[in-house]
């Protein structure tokens, strides 16, 4: 019987070891995980970013060319005036 409960704990201790390595393990590869997805989604924020700084760089030259435009249409307006 003292054989056996010896036996018993000895397993017991090794099982939990494992179960702790395991643990360590998988705790590992979640977080390697978690660092390729924070990798992806930072890789996509920056994406991100030069595609809104391109599009605010061609909104601001459509706003500059929209109102050489209208400055240009009043001039011609005020030349039609005078004639």
């Amino acid at each position: 019987m003292v054989k056996s409960l010896g036996t018993i704990v000895k397993l017991s201790v090794v099982t939990a070891a494992l179960a702790l390595l395991a643990g360590c393990a998988s705790h590992g590869s979640v977080d390697g995980d978690l660092a390729s997805q924070l990798a992806e989604i930072r890789a996509t924020a920056n994406s991100a970013m030069q595609n809104a700084d391109a599009a605010l760089s061609t909104a601001e030259a459509a706003q500059a060319a929209a109102e050489d435009n209208s400055e240009k249409i009043d001039r011609m307006f005020e030349r039609s005036m005078y004639k």
